[in-house]
């Protein structure tokens, strides 16, 4: 059962790597699936099986390379104390790192765009972290929209203005803006 759950994972990141190699070559508007699995080598079926779309591919790239990583290092800042904006310098340097991909990628906007798999994936991190705070339900999804948007609006700007800040200094800028209010929060035990 392995080998065959081994074999299913390396075939979805082929189709992952096949189509991060053809964005960088292509604008992602203009990409088909049918060139996606031609560079990849598999069938339209074979990619269906793991992808919904092109942006499901999209998705699955961030949740591999930032989301699923991050959780780890999240877990590691609950028990060990670990700072946030470490976290959130992290994620920075994670884009940086692969900056010409993901400003081609962040500049398809509309339905299933980059922008709104960020900001799903920041508010569910965002409803975690208020989750021991006080608050309404209605309090905790205003706060949680409030934080995953700005949070996504302030990358994705990053993004298609060239990275031009380092990325430690955009978590400090985040950091600075936004980590004394969840501080005086916790102080206040709302």
């Amino acid at each position: 059962m392995v080998e065959k759950e081994q074999v299913l994972h390396e075939t979805a990141l082929k189709i992952m790597r096949s189509f991060h190699k053809l964005v960088m070559e292509k604008d992602f508007t203009k990409l088909t699936v049918a060139e996606i699995c031609e560079a990849a080598q598999v069938s339209r079926k074979t990619f269906y099986k793991y992808f919904k779309d092109k942006n499901d591919v999209v998705e699955q790239i961030l949740i591999k390379d930032i989301i699923a990583p991050m959780e780890k290092l999240r877990e590691l800042y609950i028990n060990m104390d670990l700072p946030s904006g470490m976290i959130l310098e992290w994620q920075y340097q994670q884009f940086y790192k692969d900056r010409k991909f993901y400003e081609r990628i962040s500049a398809f906007t509309g339905q299933n765009s980059f922008y709104e798999f960020v900001l799903k994936h920041s508010s569910e991190i965002i409803t975690n972290k208020l989750k021991p705070l006080k608050l309404s339900d209605l309090e905790h999804e205003y706060m949680t929209y409030f934080y995953a948007s700005s949070h996504t609006m302030l990358l994705v700007k990053w993004m298609k203005d060239g990275m031009l800040i380092p990325p430690k200094l955009m978590a400090s800028y985040y950091e600075r803006w936004t980590i004394p209010i969840f501080q005086n929060y916790d102080e206040q035990g709302r």
